[in-house]
């Protein structure tokens, strides 16, 4: 039984492995942690790039989904999802960019710390008040939540919910309708 199990757990470790070299094989070091990847990105929303084919998640930070709507200070509604993506696009403006890869999230994606010349896009975010500090994951950007809430900064200027919480509503709601996760 403990043949077995060791057996198991080494067949385990090596498709583990060669899960690693594959994706070396295919892509270098560049998307392991540690690894870099520059050049022109596109702006997929408030939060993840595309660089040459490679989707990146901006680590530590959480912005506005896509669809989500949030309400200014004098109570009208407006898309603070798009409103983050722009803000990204601002930033990035076109030029080449350099990010850092930290980890890899569940969906295979590179979770980095991202560059537009000296400008650290993540933080940049941030502090405009169009993300805020994804903590179950990384306290590196309290501060400057707290600098833009307190400013009054772009989503902090009204109403919203963090987008971990609108995007679990929105995933409770389907559910209880019967249509499984959102299409977000």
């Amino acid at each position: 039984m403990v043949r077995r199990w060791l057996l198991r757990k080494r067949r385990l470790l090596d498709l583990l492995v060669l899960a690693g070299l594959v994706i070396m094989a295919a892509y270098g070091t560049s998307l392991l942690p540690g690894g870099e990847l520059a050049g022109r990105a596109k702006v997929v929303d408030g939060d993840s790039l595309r660089l040459d084919g490679t989707e990146i998640r901006l680590y530590g930070i959480d912005a506005p989904e896509a669809r989500q709507i949030c309400t200014d200070r004098t109570g009208s509604p407006y898309s603070c999802g798009r409103r983050a993506a722009r803000a990204l696009r601002r930033l990035v403006a076109g030029g080449d960019i350099t990010c850092v890869v930290e980890t890899l999230d569940r969906y295979g994606r590179s979770v980095s710390l991202c560059k537009a010349g000296s400008a650290n896009l993540n933080l940049e975010m941030v502090k405009a008040g169009w993300a805020v500090a994804y903590r179950s994951h990384s306290l590196d950007f309290t501060d400057a939540e707290d600098e833009a809430r307190k400013a009054h900064r772009g989503l902090w200027q009204g109403l919203f919910d963090r987008p971990s919480v609108w995007r679990k509503t929105r995933a409770s709601a389907a559910d209880a309708a019967g249509n499984g996760l959102p299409d977000d």
